[in-house]
């Protein structure tokens, strides 16, 4: 009995110094986070990025965002506000000084770039590369010898096409619907037509 309840003691404690170690861990990965771009996302206006060789482009009017190509399409304002939060404020795990060949992070030519403008600033992000290990991204400012690792979701943040970000308005879903409605009639009268023709047929 006495060796059961020191053997549960002692696996007590141990769990009670781990969790303790991984809060400490969580705790020190956001203290050491350094804030590169201190933007608050209200401030920005407009804001465009390249996601598989395509450029989609927006702009704010009286705190609605709007496809900068068409302003009819209802977007779903909440997952673009998610996206531009993960720049603004743009925050680094890590910052690479005085870098001499960009292209080891796959930032001599960038094939994807993340944009946006404030009233009194406008801001470029060049994407590079994964780094598949850590699962962080290696990012730059153009004209900067600077390299900055952040964390994936700054850049899948962005993995998003024009449909992904388009909602379908009420009049939308009642067409919608209303027309597969319809189509499922057309197909019953056919099967029944087609039933009665076959029992004609038989008689």
């Amino acid at each position: 009995m006495l060796l059961a309840l020191v053997v549960l003691a002692a696996a007590f404690l141990g769990i009670r110094q781990y969790n303790k170690n991984a809060s400490s861990a969580t705790s020190t990965t956001e203290d050491t986070q350094e804030t590169v771009l201190d933007v608050n996302s209200d401030d920005i206006t407009s804001f465009r990025y390249v996601y598989e060789g395509e450029t989609y482009s927006f702009e704010k009017e009286e705190d609605t965002w709007y496809y900068t190509g068409d302003h009819s399409l209802n977007l779903n304002q909440e997952r673009i506000k998610a996206m531009i939060l993960k720049v603004a404020p743009l925050k680094a795990d890590q910052v690479i000084e005085n870098v001499t060949d960009m292209s080891q992070y796959g930032l001599a030519d960038p094939e994807r770039t993340i944009q946006y403008e404030t009233a009194d600033r406008s801001v470029i992000i060049n994407v590079g590369n994964l780094n598949s290990m850590t699962s962080q991204y290696y990012i730059a400012f153009p004209s900067e010898m600077k390299v900055y690792v952040v964390a994936t979701n700054v850049v899948t943040g962005f993995n998003y096409t024009l449909d992904d970000l388009v909602e379908e308005t009420t009049e939308e879903t009642e067409s919608i619907e209303a027309t597969e409605t319809a189509e499922t009639e057309t197909t019953e009268a056919v099967e029944t037509v087609e039933t009665e023709t076959a029992a004609t047929e038989t008689n």
